[in-house]
């Protein structure tokens, strides 16, 4: 028996010192993230992290500060309509932070909104103005959006991080944390190794990939700018919203209980929200079978948060046609505008008298 514990010792010892030769060389070969002051999912590609989820699951613990914040959490056209470099621009008394992921619906923007809590202290908390891009894509129900063959039944895209290293495990009740939130960062340096290694792997076959996947190329500012949207092609994303939101013919009730859910949540730590009412081209609202009742359920509900104090509701702006990309996406000319519009709306109403946007002409 004592060379069976002998023999396991060893071995254990073994393993913990070859993993540890091979942390201090990922250290030493590839640095750690450097995020600079502000998270941008925009840019996880580019980064250590590679993915929006993985980005904004691991790097959200820089986050735990006194200083006043604005945390842009949506889907992708929260994300490319309030750019971040733009909106800090706009405010540079507070921190500005854009966590939005593309494809998420309310569920995993509720789930973004816990994680950022799950690693701030009660007061740090207080310093939070969480800014929730609405429209009606964003309520797909969780059954169609997260029912799929491809990962555990209802698994979001964060839920899919939260187990993908073990920093949570599985129970009857949902996820539970195995590492407390409060070690993150701890739990992030331990799993480098990792990290760099499937940066690694994309790097090597990020042209095999593409080709195999028929992956279309990055488009360019200029190019978004000047594109012109076919009939077809508007026929093309009305079909695509009708498949992705399940085919339905109305909405459930459940994904608005998980936006009043949400907000309730966040004034009860003493922050602020902002819910601002995404617009989408005249062409999409009027051939999207949901929209009609998205606006029937979406105007009282916005009605009855905005009488909350802490809680403001910025209406869509007004954009034509042309202002948009495709489907929801603006075009990045009209982004600074988008940030002028709600640093003023944001600045005057909702965060700590004193901060105020730069401009907003």
């Amino acid at each position: 028996m004592k060379l069976i514990l002998k023999q396991t010792a060893l071995l254990i010892g073994a393993m913990v010192t070859l993993y540890g030769a091979a942390l201090a060389l990922s250290l030493l070969l590839v640095p750690r993230a450097q995020l600079g002051q502000r998270l941008d999912a925009g840019l996880a590609t580019q980064s250590l992290y590679m993915t929006e989820p993985k980005y904004v699951f691991l790097a959200r613990g820089q986050l735990n500060t006194p200083s006043d914040k604005l945390l842009l959490v949506g889907a992708s056209n929260m994300q490319a309509g309030f750019r971040q470099a733009q909106m800090q621009a706009q405010l540079p008394q507070a921190e500005v932070h854009n966590l939005s992921v593309g494809g998420s619906n309310i569920t995993q923007v509720g789930q973004i909104v816990d994680l950022v809590r799950e690693v701030q202290s009660p007061e740090v908390r207080r310093h939070n103005t969480f800014v929730i891009g609405l429209w009606y894509g964003l309520f797909a129900d969780d059954k169609a959006r997260w029912y799929t063959e491809d990962r555990h039944a209802g698994d979001t895209d964060i839920d899919i991080e939260r187990y993908r290293y073990g920093f949570y495990r599985r129970t009857a009740h949902g996820p539970a944390p195995v590492l407390p939130p409060e070690r993150l960062d701890w739990g992030v340096v331990l799993i480098h190794p990792y990290l760099v290694l499937d940066r690694t792997a994309r790097d090597l076959t990020r042209s095999l990939r593409s080709y195999l996947a028929a992956k279309p190329k990055v488009i360019t500012d200029d190019q978004r700018n000047a594109t012109v949207i076919s009939e077809a092609e508007r026929q093309k994303y009305l079909a695509f919203w009708r498949t992705y939101m399940g085919s339905a013919q109305t909405l459930n009730d459940a994904p608005f209980l998980v936006l009043e859910g949400t907000v309730e949540q966040i004034l009860a730590d003493g922050g602020r929200v902002v819910l601002v009412d995404m617009p989408i081209p005249a062409w999409h609202a009027q051939g999207a079978v949901l929209q009609a009742d998205y606006r029937r359920r979406v105007d009282p509900l916005l009605a009855r948060l905005q009488a909350r104090p802490g809680v403001k509701v910025v209406p869509a702006f007004g954009t034509a046609d042309d202002d948009f990309s495709d489907e929801v996406h603006p075009k990045p000319r009209v982004t600074n505008l988008w940030a002028q519009r709600l640093a003023t709306a944001v600045a005057a109403d909702v965060l700590p008298s004193g901060t105020q946007a730069a401009s907003a002409n």
